[in-house]
């Protein structure tokens, strides 16, 4: 393919075909699986759907597992999401340390709302989560923290729902998980600007669990407590933490060596005092005296890692493009329910921006990003610009950039990612979305999307063990099968390429094994239910 060919309308469906949520064809394979510099991607036809995996799930009595979403808050109002968002245990802690919720506002509330006392940790205890590695003084602090938050009160608020204009990525996540075609009074709704719109499962629930990006560890204590207390059977954190010991990323093994060349020596010193930190009292940025900053932080990872083994944590591995994680999908490893997430293009390739390395459990698919380093050239060749400039790739270096990109839920207007700038018959998936009617759909990816996609399909896992009459499976056991049911030769549809290394922060790294780049590979979300009510 010299250029981009726009995929059909269907095609917002294509990341459910990749889990095998739906059975889709998309028309007939290739003998062969063309060279690297030739699209894998099937987008000349519509596909077909022929089945979902939803249909074989038992719905006795409509149960729906619940997802847990640590994220920027979720818009209520979204006509996908209205009935999946469990607006009585969703909660806000940017605002208030104890928790916060919004509702309507009403006549008598008077002009400026009103606010009223509530209780939302009331519940909470952690003995059920076994021993931890905290010194004493550490545990002590905890309890105290879970004492304090036990008998706390947060507040209600008739006010205009802050979640409403920031919640934007929020709301992209939680589409990708439980979104489901709008409805009025059980029928379609008929409005134009909406689409049939599903998640990975539309059947379950989802908490919202609003954070900022404020390196306050507290409030992120705070929100995997509340999880933990609503026995949520999957968490979703589709970002990074501002630990400031642990979320750091290591420079580059090259860019190392560098510094301590003779050129390199200014560079290095240079780096060397930056990184002084002064111990000055009267700095109020120093630590001050009897003050143990890194305990709240070292409490949280301990937390997570504890709260994991029963429920699985799935995690975003980070957009740096880097050959190790972000924190605390950094954490992953066999003994600890933490899923880090990967994203993955329907050609097969590692997407351009998704990190990678030891740590990595699955991919997922989302969308792409160009890159141009000395290792490798992906280059968007429906770009415009691409003509203004002299490209030659050879073979070894030249990567296949996808056009495909995720579509999700958004929020309407200005505050969305797309602004509701077009109708949706002018913009498809590959081009990006500005949005329909008011800005109700977007384009999204990153390895946010990714880690949204895989907690939709361990909440199917979970569903359907509800659904027959069995206990949700823990972190571990949960983690253990998907694994298990992923695959490293799996394609991404509807592409036909298999998962396929590529070279982007080191000479050699194509030689090293599939699993450094993909985990234990694409998931099968299929294979995961059948294996999930065999457990």
């Amino acid at each position: 393919m010299t250029g981009k060919i726009d995929p059909p309308r269907y095609f917002w469906l294509w990341h459910l075909a990749a889990l095998k949520v739906i059975d889709a064809d998309f028309g007939p394979v290739p003998e062969a699986v063309p060279p690297q510099d030739v699209s894998a991607v099937r987008v000349q036809s519509a596909p077909v759907i022929n089945s979902t995996l939803w249909d074989g799930i038992p719905k006795a009595g409509k149960v729906a597992a619940t997802v847990a979403l640590i994220d920027t808050g979720v818009s209520r109002a979204h006509p996908n999401l209205a009935s999946r968002i469990d607006t009585d245990r969703s909660i806000d802690l940017t605002s208030h340390r104890y928790g916060a919720q919004t509702r309507a506002v009403r006549p008598e509330d008077g002009p400026y709302g009103r606010e009223e006392k509530a209780a939302f940790f009331g519940n909470l205890s952690i003995e059920a989560l076994g021993k931890m590695a905290l010194a004493q003084h550490e545990l002590d602090y905890l309890e105290a923290m879970v004492a304090e938050y036990r008998g706390s009160q947060g507040v209600i608020r008739r006010m205009l729902d802050a979640e409403e204009t920031f919640a934007a990525h929020g709301t992209a996540c939680a589409g990708l998980i439980v979104a489901e075609p709008a409805t009025t009074d059980g029928t379609i709704n008929p409005n134009a600007n909406l689409l049939p719109y599903y998640g990975v499962d539309p059947f379950s629930k989802l908490i919202s669990i609003r954070t900022s990006f404020e390196a306050d560890p507290y409030q992120f204590i705070a929100a995997f407590l509340y999880a933990w207390a609503c026995k949520a059977e999957v968490i979703v954190l589709p970002r990074g933490l501002p630990d400031p010991a642990r979320a750091p990323l290591l420079p580059k093994n090259d860019l190392k060596a560098e510094l301590e060349t003779w050129r390199g020596r200014q560079a290095a010193d240079l780096f060397a005092r930056l990184e002084v930190k002064s111990d000055d009292a009267r700095d109020p940025t120093g630590a001050q005296a009897g003050h143990l900053p890194d305990r709240p932080w070292k409490i949280l990872q301990e937390l997570i890692l504890a709260i994991s083994r029963k429920i699985p944590i799935v995690c975003a591995a980070g957009n740096d493009g880097e050959s190790q994680l972000i924190y605390p999908a950094a954490l992953a490893a066999d003994n600890n329910g933490i899923i880090a997430v990967g994203a993955v293009t329907a050609e097969g390739f590692r997407s351009g921006y998704s990190n990678y390395g030891d740590a990595l459990t699955v991919v997922a698919p989302s969308d792409d990003y160009e890159v141009y380093n000395r290792h490798q050239t992906r280059l968007d060749r429906s770009d415009p610009l691409l003509t203004m400039h002299d490209y030659t790739v050879g073979a070894a270096r030249g990567v296949v950039f996808c056009g495909l990109d995720l579509v999700t839920t958004d929020l309407p207007g200005v505050f969305g990612y797309d602004s509701g700038a077009a109708p949706w018959s002018h913009v498809l998936p590959g081009r990006g979305n500005p949005g329909v009617g008011g800005g109700y759909y977007t384009a999204f990816g990153g390895t946010s999307g990714a880690s949204c996609l895989v907690g939709g399909v361990l909440a199917l896992a979970q569903r359907a063990r509800k659904a027959s009459g069995l206990a949700p499976l823990d972190g571990l056991a949960l983690k253990a099968l998907l694994r298990a049911t992923s695959a490293t030769a799996a394609v991404v549809a509807p592409g036909y390429r298999p998962l396929t290394r590529d070279t982007m922060n080191a000479d050699d790294e194509d030689r090293l094994e599939l699993e450094y780049f993909f985990g234990a590979g694409l998931p099968d979300a299929r294979a995961l239910v059948q294996a999930a009510l065999a457990e």
